[in-house]
């Protein structure tokens, strides 16, 4: 799980959200040396509707507040003490209390002005439509009832889930009035506020004395948060061991010494989606025909794909989310019978799993295949995939921030690029209508639409999921931190001194 990136590569590399609901926020301060935590890279932008990257979403966790947030794969109250939902509409009631970094209350009518900015056409979010859908929407504040309610211009289930996704932070006021300088300066009514910045090394946020309106936690927050840009995995796991860094992600060949060290405890899950085999099916390419894309899946193993990828750390792939999201069902695609399949491919993969790209060719080539080999760095790989379409079969990592399939969608219906996000041109009706099926319903009916989705898309072989990568922190002993974001973040909540 190297340095991963939420470009539109695709919502990355998730595991669950571990929010411990026990006493109310704390308010008093600790006084120590900062509590340091490995940031994997440096982050593109602090606006949250805005930046593109993990990185950026974890200073944005830090510094902003949300409507709700995910515990145990549910949604739970955050800014918003209670709602009520339908397929269309969602309407919270926000608690009292809650003040921006300025000193300013936060009212309705501020939370219902950042949502509408998230969605305006000249905002430009990349991934507005994830929380909002792509319909359209409308935003209303009642500052009397302490509401904001949303509606959307189609039914839409995932709205609610939408809204506890980092891109839909709320923005305070002066932030709003000046949102040319979001990108550097945040302007939020978050847990922390950031106190010092030196780009692309680290960045120092203080916590906010009195801050009480957050998800329930135990204790106060620590004084101070430091991350530190460390790239390299081999330098952060010494890191680690020597006390430089006291929460950190730990991956590849460093990952067996780091667990050895009595210092350190992990901090683990599975990620929400998989990392899937995926034919391009553009006009021409050969993917486009079904029974090549079964033949050449049915010669490709999730065992050793995981083997040569995540040194076994992960698990096979029973369908494209893992069982840490509601409504995920086990589907296997079809057997294939034996057949060589004389194809010319282009295998395009990111460096960052690059054995695991090794084994994809030569399983392939076994095949019958003639197979070239491009690894990339992942932000190229993101360029590929979605500007020029240059390639045949990749492995991609569909790796959504929430635990919820509705990200799926976004990345194998509507328009191929440049004109939209089906980067492979994926073109299943029986999973988009399903799809339609699942965003217009709710609880168990909502479920069983999702099941049908699922196996349209894997018996086609339109994606054949192979495996559900882990994702492994580490912390120092005297601290505690959980993960948010699919594992690609700590939790802000959930840093702690012990």
């Amino acid at each position: 799980m190297a340095r991963s990136s939420l470009h539109p590569l695709g919502i990355l590399l998730a595991v669950a959200i571990a929010l411990t609901a026990c006493a109310g926020p704390g308010g008093g301060m600790q006084s120590s040396r900062d509590l340091v935590v490995r940031l994997n890279s440096d982050w593109d932008s602090l606006d949250p509707a805005k930046t593109r990257t993990t990185y950026g979403y974890q200073l944005v966790t830090t510094l902003y507040d949300r409507l709700v947030t995910v515990a145990d794969g549910k949604v739970v109250p955050y800014l918003a003490e209670s709602w009520t939902q339908t397929p269309d509409t969602v309407r919270l009631t926000l608690r009292r209390g809650a003040r921006c970094a300025s000193g300013t209350e936060l009212t309705p009518t501020m939370v219902a002005a950042s949502l509408r900015r998230l969605g305006a056409k000249e905002t430009a979010a990349p991934y507005a439509s994830l929380v909002f859908g792509g319909s359209g929407y409308t935003v209303t504040a009642d500052d009397a009832a302490r509401t904001v309610t949303v509606r959307t211009g189609r039914p839409y289930s995932d709205l609610l889930m939408g809204l506890a996704q980092p891109m839909a932070s709320i923005i305070c006021p002066e932030g709003l009035r000046a949102a040319d300088t979001l990108a550097a300066t945040p302007a939020g009514s978050g847990p922390y506020t950031l106190a010092a910045s030196t780009r692309g090394a680290s960045y120092r946020l203080t916590a906010r004395p009195g801050y009480t309106w957050g998800p329930e936690r135990e204790g106060s927050y620590p004084d101070a948060v430091t991350f530190k840009v460390v790239q390299n995995d081999s330098t952060a796991a010494n890191m680690l061991a020597a006390g430089d860094l006291d929460v950190s992600w730990v991956g590849g060949p460093d990952l067996a010494r780091v667990r050895a060290n009595p210092a350190v405890k992990p901090v683990s899950q599975l990620i929400y989606g998989s990392f899937m085999l995926v034919f391009n099916q553009a006009k021409g390419r050969p993917g486009a025909d079904p029974a090549v894309r079964r033949a050449l899946a049915g010669a490709v193993s999730a065992q050793s794909f995981n083997e040569a990828a995540f040194f076994g750390e992960g698990e096979p792939a029973g369908s494209v989310v893992s069982e840490e999201v509601p409504c995920h069902r086990v589907v296997r695609p079809p057997a294939a019978a034996a057949a060589t399949v004389d194809v010319d491919l282009k295998l395009v993969g990111s460096t960052d799993y690059a054995a695991g790209y090794e084994y994809v060719l030569e399983a392939l080539r076994k095949a019958g295949a003639s197979v070239r080999l491009q690894l990339v760095e992942l932000n190229s790989f993101a360029e590929v995939m979605f500007t020029s379409g240059d390639w045949d079969v990749t492995v991609y990592p569909f790796t959504p921030l929430a635990p919820s399939l509705g990200a799926l969608g976004m990345f194998v219906t509507g328009a191929a690029p440049p004109d939209g996000a089906n980067f492979a041109s994926i073109g299943n009706k029986a999973f988009e209508a399903s799809v339609a099926k699942a965003q217009a319903s709710l609880g168990e009916e909502r479920c069983r639409h999702w099941g049908d989705a699922q196996r349209a898309i894997v018996e086609n072989a339109d994606v054949v999921p192979l495996v559900h990568n882990k994702a492994y922190w580490f912390v120092r002993d005297g601290f505690a931190a959980g993960l948010a974001g699919g594992g690609t973040m700590v939790d802000p909540h959930e840093l702690a001194r012990r």
